[in-house]
């Protein structure tokens, strides 16, 4: 049995007490009566009283088990607001602070280690670029005392050729005299037997009236292979 119904029964007795003393009252009234219209008067009246009083107290008895229900309620409400946060809290995990501090502390060692190992990584990356960088360089380096090397070669070899020019000229030269001072028929059977190469230069060098009585003492078939030789040879542009 719970509290509301334990505080309606004492309500309920009073309730039944008090009706019954109205009908008591009631009954002794009507034995003191005299007469039989005095008797029905008050029956009359007390019968009229005896509901309207019964009406007020089963209001009052009505507004007071409201009032109960209400501080029940009020009671019910306040015992489930004190309930409630023990419900709501039961599944949270309590921690220690020592707990969170390590928990902190863990994670401000994973970032470190986060950090140092990424640091490791950055010097890493930075030292094989110092090296590439020092590889680089020195293969510029090298490959440009290289082109200098090929530079000065160049120049040799110019030079070898410009000097080898100068020196196969002069010879030249020196042939053109030799063979233009020469009787025709012994220049032109040496002709016959020179490399086309010489022949051509030698001749290209002779004038035409120390040449052309050469020609004609030449063996035919050479002297028209020459021939050809000096005229595409006129025909090519000059080198700058």
């Amino acid at each position: 049995m719970d509290k509301s119904q334990m505080r309606v029964i004492p309500l309920l007795v009073i309730v039944a007490f008090m009706a019954f003393s109205i009908r008591l009252v009631d009954f002794s009234l009507g034995l003191s009566s005299l007469s039989g219209s005095a008797m029905a008067k008050d029956e009359t009246h007390a019968a009229a009283e005896a509901p309207a009083e019964s009406s007020e107290l089963a209001q009052v008895a009505q507004e007071m088990a409201q009032m109960d229900d209400g501080e029940n309620l009020s009671e019910m409400h306040e015992e489930e607001e004190h309930a409630a946060p023990s419900k709501s809290t039961e599944g949270i995990q309590w921690r220690d602070a020592k707990d969170e501090v390590a928990g902190v502390e863990n994670v401000r060692k994973d970032v470190r280690e986060d950090y140092a190992e990424r640091r490791k990584q950055l010097e890493q990356k930075e030292r094989n670029l110092i090296t590439r960088e020092a590889l680089l360089s020195a293969a510029e380096q090298e490959i440009d005392v290289k082109y200098k090397e090929l530079l000065k070669l160049r120049s040799e070899i110019e030079d070898l050729l410009g000097q080898q020019s100068e020196a196969e000229k002069a010879r030249i030269d020196s042939l053109v005299k030799i063979y233009e001072g020469m009787k025709p028929k012994d220049a032109a059977r040496i002709f016959d037997t020179l490399d086309l190469d010489v022949l051509v230069a030698v001749m290209s060098k002779m004038s035409e009236r120390k040449l052309s009585p050469i020609l004609a003492a030449m063996n035919p078939e050479r002297a028209r292979t020459v021939t050809i030789m000096l005229a595409e040879e006129k025909q090519l542009p000059e080198l700058p």
